[in-house]
C-alpha cells in the first residue's frame, strides 16, 4: 500500500498543497490570495432579477458581486433578502467571469466563509506537511513542474500514448491518442484520463474521445475501466458508436487548469516568484520575463516586498519582450555553487 501525505507550500500570492502517494503527486491544488467566494460561504444576497429559463435567480452581495441563486422560495420578489450558501465558485471562460452558484440556506445556518485548500486538505484524514522555502523542494521532486506544465498546456502523456485536454465553455475535452492497438490505447487513455480528473480537480461535464473501439463488447470494456479508476460520485453515458463518452461530476470551484487559463499572466508571475524565493546565493534577485509579467510583479507592490523580505535581497526586475510568458527566470548577484 503506497504511503499518503499532503504537502503545503505557502507562497507569496497564493497557496499550494499536492497529495503525495508515495513521493508521486496524485493531487495538485492552488489557491490564490485573493478574494473570492468560497464553496461552503453562508453569505446575504439581495434578489435582483426574476429567474431565468434554468430556475436560478440573479442576485448581489453587498460587496455589487453577482451570484445566481437556485430555488428561490416563490414568495421572495426583487429586493428580497436572502441568506445562501455557495455550491460553486465562479468561473471565468475565456475572459468572461460565470458567477457563483448558491442555494437557500438551511434556516438556522450562521454567516460564515468557506474552507480554505488548508482547511480542506487538514479535515481530508491524510497527514499533513508543510513545505518553507528553505526546506529541500518536495514538490519540485515530486514532479510540481511537470505536473503544473500539464495543466497548463493540456498534453499529458501515458506509456503508449498521449492525452490532449481542451477547455471549452460547455466541456473539459479529452482525446485520446498513440500508437497501441486500439483496445489497448483505450483502456490506457481512459485510466489516464481518471487520473487527470482526480489531478486536477475537473468536475462538470466531461468528454472522452475514444479513437477506433470495433464493437460493443470494447466499449463496454472502456466504460468498465472508467468505474474502476475514478472514484464516485460521477454520472456517464456508455461510449457510443462514435468513440465518445461523457461523464458528470459534481464542480465546487474551477479546476487547477482552468484556473491557469483564466489569469495565466498572474499564474506565472507567482511561479516566478516561488522560483526567487528558492534561488540560492546571496546579493540582488534579478527576474527576467516577459513584460506582461513584470508589468504584473510591478501592479502587485505586496508580492514584490514579500520577495524582498523572504530573500533578504534587492529585487530588480528586466522585461524581455522577446520572451513567451511562461519562461521567466532568476539571477543571483553572488550564486551559490
Amino acid at each position: 500500500m503506497p504511503s499518503y501525505e499532503w504537502l503545503i507550500e505557502k507562497g507569496i500570492g497564493e497557496t499550494r498543497a499536492a497529495l503525495l502517494a508515495d513521493d508521486t503527486i496524485i493531487q495538485a491544488r492552488i489557491e490564490t490570495d485573493s478574494a473570492a467566494l468560497r464553496a461552503g460561504s453562508i453569505i446575504d444576497v439581495r434578489l435582483s432579477d426574476s429567474a431565468n429559463a434554468t430556475g436560478r435567480t440573479l442576485a448581489t452581495t453587498d460587496k455589487g458581486d453577482s451570484v445566481w441563486v437556485a430555488s428561490v422560495p416563490r414568495a421572495l420578489t426583487q429586493g428580497s433578502l436572502l441568506r445562501v450558501e455557495i455550491i460553486r465558485e465562479a468561473v471565468t471562460e475565456r475572459g468572461i467571469i460565470k458567477p457563483p452558484h448558491a442555494r437557500p440556506a438551511l434556516p438556522d445556518a450562521l454567516l460564515k466563509e468557506g474552507a480554505s485548500l488548508e482547511m480542506r486538505v487538514k479535515a481530508s484524514g491524510y497527514p499533513v506537511s508543510y513545505q518553507q522555502n528553505h526546506q529541500a523542494d518536495r514538490l519540485e521532486k515530486s514532479g510540481w513542474s511537470e505536473v503544473i506544465e500539464q495543466a497548463r498546456c493540456g498534453d499529458i502523456d501515458f506509456p503508449g500514448g498521449r492525452l490532449r485536454m481542451a477547455l471549452t465553455p460547455a466541456l473539459t475535452l479529452f482525446d485520446i491518442d498513440g500508437h497501441l492497438g486500439s483496445l489497448d490505447l483505450a483502456l490506457k487513455g481512459t485510466e489516464a484520463t481518471a487520473k487527470a480528473l482526480i489531478l486536477f480537480d475537473i468536475g462538470g461535464s466531461i468528454g472522452i474521445d475514444i479513437p477506433g473501439l470495433s464493437g460493443k463488447s470494447d466499449r463496454q470494456k472502456v466504460a468498465e475501466c472508467l468505474d474502476q479508476h475514478l472514484p464516485p460520485p460521477f454520472e456517464r453515458t456508455g461510449v457510443n458508436g462514435f468513440g465518445f463518452l461523457q461523464i458528470i461530476r459534481q464542480k465546487k470551484r474551477p479546476s487547477l487548469p482552468e484556473q491557469i487559463a483564466a489569469y495565466p499572466i498572474e499564474h506565472e508571475a507567482r511561479q516566478l516568484l516561488r522560483q526567487a524565493c528558492r534561488a540560492k546565493g546571496a546579493g540582488k534577485r534579478i527576474l527576467t520575463a516577459s513584460h506582461f509579467v513584470i508589468d504584473c510583479l510591478n501592479r502587485h507592490p505586496d508580492w514584490l516586498e514579500a520577495l524582498a523580505r523572504e530573500s533578504a535581497a534587492e529585487i530588480i526586475l528586466k522585461a524581455d519582450p522577446m520572451r513567451p510568458i511562461y519562461q521567466g527566470d532568476v539571477a543571483v548577484e553572488f550564486p551559490a555553487f
